[in-house]
């Protein structure tokens, strides 16, 4: 075969698009392959996130040392790309709260986590500082994190996918990758496209960012990988403040104090079942709304699909909210969706590296959250590593 593509993306969610738009400002020859029938129309996991914007508080650097630096570096990005681009987002702040007096020793451990990690403004506020900045919200102490925020996942995505349209990344959709195989210097893909029909491609490099769907394809270029998916469903709902206007959100995110949950992996660490505003519409420069999202309760699964499992009662967010947001009640809950997180097993951390085997093919793998804050700092390291491996002669 003598035709080629110089670099391919395998995903078409924000990690797939922001690395192919940080990719395509110096190469040319960049291929998008999405399995969907589209990139901006919300089928991804992407746009299935509750769109909060981290601020790098929760990642210790023994053991998460990759989510605690691009966490971090990803929201000073993020909140400048959206700025310059249009996209909805707020730095609403975030409180991290304390029901009982028991728990401020575990917001003790991650004021000082904040302060490793350079987390700006982060301070311990009381209850009465509490009922100050969310009247609705009661608590014995929390942590007040100005840098947390909220972003619109699709409208990111959307950015993200116009911009490098625009620079001449080539977006194919509708179309699986279902064989990989070294090539000389190149990697041969096996294309099926929306019609079934079976064609192939080499490409110079692959960059692996297929959401929960990296492990198989890590698998099919080197069989010896070693990661693998630990399915998670996040399932949430919502709260429509306009029904009872005396019991909304001023604009904060609002956490409880992180716990850690037993899975048939072993421990997991959770920031649990949350309070998310979103935004009144999608117009620019954005307003908060009504409406929170409450939740993600995460729920082990079995396979990748998770179809089969049956969903939470409604009332299991009930009962994590209404430690910190009393006033909620039976009635006021609807469910919103569902999504997979892109989870290993074994590993708490992201996972971005070049095969042993074959350093052209580049995974991110473990992508769950933060990885929607980090996709530019994520993407930044990404182009690094092909600049230095075709620089290098290494890929």
């Amino acid at each position: 075969m003598t035709e080629h593509i110089h670099i391919a993306v395998i995903g078409g969610g924000v990690i797939g698009c922001a690395v192919a738009w940080a990719l395509c400002s110096r190469y040319e020859g960049i291929f998008l392959f999405e399995r969907n029938p589209g990139v901006t129309r919300g089928e991804n996991q992407s746009t299935r996130n509750s769109g909060v914007i981290h601020s790098g508080i929760y990642y210790d650097r023994e053991t998460r040392p990759l989510k605690a630096d691009l966490c971090l570096e990803g929201n000073r990005r993020l909140y400048t790309f959206c700025e310059r681009h249009k996209v909805p987002a707020l730095r609403t702040g975030k409180l991290i709260v304390a029901v009982g007096g028991q728990e401020k020793d575990i917001l003790e451990f991650y004021l000082d986590q904040a302060r490793t990690n350079k987390v700006p403004g982060v301070r311990m506020v009381s209850g009465a500082k509490i009922r100050d900045l969310e009247p609705n919200v009661k608590g014995a102490a929390a942590l007040q994190v100005p840098s947390a925020g909220i972003v619109d996942p699709v409208s990111l995505v959307y950015r993200l996918h116009v911009l490098a349209s625009q620079a001449g990344v080539h977006f194919v959709t509708g179309t699986e990758i279902i064989g990989l195989e070294a090539d000389g210097d190149f990697i041969r893909m096996t294309l099926r496209y929306r019609d079934g029909k079976i064609d192939q491609m080499p490409a110079r490099v692959v960059i692996n960012a297929a959401g929960v769907d990296a492990d198989r394809l890590a698998a099919l270029m080197n069989p010896g990988s070693p990661y693998e998916l630990n399915p998670v469903r996040g399932e949430s709902c919502r709260f429509y403040g306009d029904k009872r206007p005396e019991l909304r959100l001023n604009r904060m995110n609002v956490y409880p104090t992180p716990e850690i949950v037993d899975t048939p992996h072993g421990p997991q660490f959770t920031v649990g079942v949350h309070l998310t505003p979103t935004f009144q519409d999608l117009s620019y420069p954005a307003c908060p709304g009504s409406t929170v999202t409450v939740g993600p309760k995460l729920v082990p699964l079995n396979n990748r699909t998770g179809e089969a499992t049956p969903l939470l009662d409604v009332g299991v967010f009930l009962e994590k909210a209404r430690g910190f947001f009393p006033g909620l009640r039976e009635g006021d809950l609807m469910r919103h969706q569902t999504g997979i997180q892109a989870r290993l097993k074994g590993y708490q951390d992201f996972v971005v590296h070049a095969d042993p085997v074959q350093p052209n093919f580049i995974s991110l793998l473990g992508i769950d959250s933060p990885g929607l804050t980090s996709c530019l700092a994520i993407a930044e390291r990404t182009r690094k590593m092909v600049d230095a491996g075709l620089n290098g002669g290494h890929i």
